[in-house]
């Protein structure tokens, strides 16, 4: 009979207290964070590589200008050497003639530097357009870690409200 209270009634059970349980803390948004700052930093590895390269492709095209313009000038420089020599009258028609030969040579050597020189502007164009593709994605990429840096902390209450 001990199992019944009192006037025919089953002895009372128990209920469990209600205790507020911590939640979890959500941490996809740290994990969303960790792998955004991974891509960013590849996206600024990517930046700088391109920079790099572009600035190499600028110093190549530097060198190229510059042998460009000294074969023009020593292509000018020897025929009006060789025609000044004529006119004085210090070499024959037939060396003339060969210091002609000579000058058109010059001259196609000088043409072909500025093909090269053109060659190294367009691949010194390419690189700075890649430059700068990279460099727009690493500010997008930064504009996007600052949101969700922002939104984080929107959303995770700091510690001092949380033991409230």
């Amino acid at each position: 009979m001990a199992a019944l209270a009192g006037f025919g009634q089953p002895k009372a059970k128990r209920e469990p207290i209600d205790v507020v349980e911590p939640k979890p803390e959500d941490r996809s948004l740290d994990k969303l964070l960790s792998l955004r700052k991974q891509r960013l930093n590849r996206l600024e590895r990517e930046r700088r590589e391109s920079r790099e390269n572009w600035s190499d492709a600028r110093a190549a095209l530097r060198e190229a200008k510059l042998q460009w313009r000294a074969a023009v000038q020593n292509t000018k420089d020897y025929w009006a050497q060789a025609r000044k020599e004529f006119l004085t009258m210090h070499t024959t028609s037939g060396q003339y003639q060969k210091g002609k030969a000579v000058y058109e040579r010059m001259k196609q050597a000088a043409a072909d530097e500025r093909v090269r020189c053109l060659e190294e502007l367009e691949e010194c164009k390419t690189k700075r357009s890649i430059f700068f593709e990279a460099r727009k994605r690493v500010r997008t990429a930064n504009l996007q870690q600052e949101k969700l840096t922002i939104m984080r902390d929107k959303i995770t209450p700091t510690k001092e409200f949380r033991d409230l």
